[in-house]
């Protein structure tokens, strides 16, 4: 055998490289079991252990057809959103509905009246919700299992500028909302769930190509597919009082901002698990800064480093020097490896350190002031 080695020398590569692939594989077990003090999860089971289910607010009125516009009430879906014109609202009645929307109309409104289920539908191949109007407005609606063959079908596809959702859950799709405008808008994101979202590195649970993102005491766990929880080309994106955790899914950043512009980061718990395909928890500027304006605040965060492998909190191009960064009273824990490790942060090795309970286990106290605390 040993001969044949010799006269066969990529034979040696192959098996160097095999028994490496095995020794990394062996060691990432044994982290993995450490991290967790043995405890073996798979992703559902983790977060049903971290977090509440999602609840739909109850109905504050009942139809006696699925839906309404303007008082007048329909049995179909196509027909009630033929009714709507511009400021109209849509009720929808409880229930799981498969036909996609198609809104034209602006300053539309869309409300679930109890638990309200879109699913597998998809319209022009883009979304189950293909909004090309103006000021659209999403209330307590779960949405899931959305696809298409290019691999970013979405719950919402924006074409119109401007979206605000409240108090909605998207989840096992490939896309939560994937924004397309001709011009630049907003997303504002409220008391809302994205939940294993992401497909092959191409769709998230939000992409934004020109809109600004505004999120607050929302939640992002598990992406999935090497997605990234949210990914923003638009000239700003804040999130403030939110919840975005891996688990152990196989997710890339938690955020990312390829082409810079303005960052905030306040008041909000971000936990990168530990098979995170990439080591950068934030990424900043790293396709090119296209922003007149560019800078990062972060302050008053919770963030956990545990991906098994080297961890970076922020990753920023090069040329970072027109960037500017604020970090103040964050608590990190785990090793951050960036170059940007600051003295008004806390920084701990691990939750041994802080007597915290192994993972997946995320701090209940951190949203207790929130609206509805999502977190066990």
């Amino acid at each position: 055998m040993f001969g044949v080695l010799l006269t066969q020398p990529y034979l040696i590569a192959k098996v160097t490289k095999k028994i490496s692939q095995e020794y990394y594989s062996w060691q990432k077990s044994k982290d993995y079991k450490a991290l967790t003090n043995g405890r073996m999860q798979s992703v559902a089971d983790e977060i049903d252990s971290v977090l509440h289910a999602w609840k739909p607010q109850p109905a504050d009125q009942h139809l006696t057809q699925p839906f309404s516009v303007n008082g007048t009430e329909y049995s179909d879906l196509t027909s009630a959103v033929s009714a709507l014109q511009h400021g109209d609202e849509l009720l929808i009645a409880p229930g799981t509905y498969h036909t996609p929307l198609v809104i034209t109309k602006h300053d539309i409104t869309i409300t679930g009246l109890g638990h309200v289920i879109f699913q597998k539908g998809i319209a022009q191949g883009k979304g189950f919700i293909l909004s090309k109007g103006n000021n659209l407005t999403v209330n307590n609606i779960e949405c899931h299992s959305i696809s298409n063959r290019d691999g970013n079908g979405a719950c919402i596809r924006q074409e119109g500028v401007n979206l605000t959702l409240k108090h909605i859950f998207f989840h096992g799709s490939q896309e939560g909302v994937l924004e397309t405008a001709k011009q630049a808008g907003f997303i504002k994101i409220y008391q809302s769930r994205f939940e294993r979202l992401g497909y092959n590195g191409q769709a998230h649970g939000i992409y934004s190509n020109k809109a600004s993102v505004y999120i607050e005491e929302s939640v992002f766990v598990a992406t999935k597919s090497q997605g990234h929880a949210i990914k923003v080309r638009g000239e700003s994106l804040v999130v403030n009082a939110s919840v975005i955790a891996s688990l152990s899914a196989d997710d890339s950043r938690l955020i990312d901002m390829p082409n810079g512009g303005e960052l905030m980061v306040k008041n909000s718990l971000l936990a990168q698990g530990p098979n995170s395909v990439n080591g950068q928890v934030i990424g900043y500027g790293l396709e090119g800064i296209s922003h007149l304006r560019n800078s990062i605040l972060m302050t008053d965060n919770v963030v956990y480093l545990e991906r098994l492998g080297v961890n970076y909190l922020l990753a920023l191009p090069k040329e970072s020097q027109a960037i500017e960064l604020t970090q103040n009273k964050n608590i990190v824990i785990g090793k951050d490896s960036s170059s940007y490790v600051s003295d008004s942060n806390t920084y701990f090795n691990d939750r041994s350190e802080l007597g915290l309970p192994a993972f997946p286990s995320l701090p209940n106290s951190f949203c207790e002031q929130w609206h509805y605390c999502p977190i066990k």
